[in-house]
């Protein structure tokens, strides 16, 4: 576990967020690398990815603060009162987390916006960072082991992680738990690769590497949310905010696949 980096003795950095940052930049560079097959200029690419920077930041607090609405409600004269006496708490409350699937829906309205905004077709990018996103997320997901966030359960068994004490996370360190954050992460590469390796055969078509990645992060995340330990996230009735998305997500993974949609609209275009 390694919450921050030290940078000469002068100031710390979150090691999730340069980890997330050196990921971010690489799929860039490899999607730079893609763009030309796929008729894509690169100033497109860059735009596009800068846009979808900034909603996968946004969407990925605001999903945040969603999971949270239900305990802020139950508790809301102690939440208006933490306002009063210091609202950078309050806020870091509300908003101090990140969800993924806030981040990757809201990285999708990014890449949406900017292609509407300038009238280019959205399609291709699909298919571009559909390796792409799994490739991201799995890097992401060291970072929260290294972080301690999103812990898995209670568990005694090989591989099983005895976090060192973190006073932002007091209970993270009372068992040993089940490294689930380890277990995504591998999960991840190696959809990232199969994805890869299905596009250079270029036997698939439009939106079908997207629809193919949904399909199976939607069934592996809804599983391994039963291996989480942290509770932050939110709950409905025993499920998890992220299994109810899972759970909407995984039609949308099927109709691309069919890409009968995806056809329709080409050849309507």
């Amino acid at each position: 576990m390694l919450p921050s980096i030290s940078l000469f003795g002068f100031f710390e950095l979150p090691t999730y967020g340069m980890i997330f940052f050196v990921a971010f930049v690489i799929a860039v560079i490899i999607a730079l690398r893609m763009a030309p097959a796929y008729g894509v200029l690169d100033s497109d690419l860059l735009y596009a990815s800068i846009y979808a920077a900034i909603g996968l930041a946004a969407g990925a607090k605001l999903m945040y603060f969603i999971s949270k609405l239900p305990q802020i409600i139950r508790h809301f004269p102690t939440f208006v009162q933490l306002i009063k006496v210091s609202p950078v708490d309050a806020l870091a409350y509300a908003f101090g987390g990140l969800v993924f699937y806030g981040g990757l829906l809201g990285a999708a309205a990014g890449v949406y916006v900017y292609c509407r905004q300038y009238k280019i077709p959205a399609y291709p990018f699909m298919d571009i960072t559909a390796p792409l996103i799994p490739f991201v997320h799995g890097f992401g997901r060291i970072g929260c082991f290294m972080a301690g966030c999103c812990y898995g359960i209670e568990y005694h068994g090989p591989f099983s992680i005895q976090f060192p004490y973190n006073e932002m996370i007091p209970e993270l360190s009372e068992v040993s738990r089940f490294p689930v954050q380890l277990l995504e992460a591998g999960m991840n590469f190696i959809v990232s690769a199969v994805l890869f390796i299905l596009m250079k055969k270029k036997k698939t078509k439009t939106g079908q590497l997207l629809g193919i990645y949904l399909i199976y992060y939607t069934i592996a995340r809804f599983c391994l949310e039963f291996l989480r330990g942290d509770l932050i996230r939110g709950q409905i009735f025993g499920i998890s905010t992220s299994q109810i998305i899972s759970f909407i997500l995984l039609p949308a993974g099927i109709i691309l696949v069919r890409g009968k949609w995806i056809e329709k609209k080409l050849n309507r275009g």
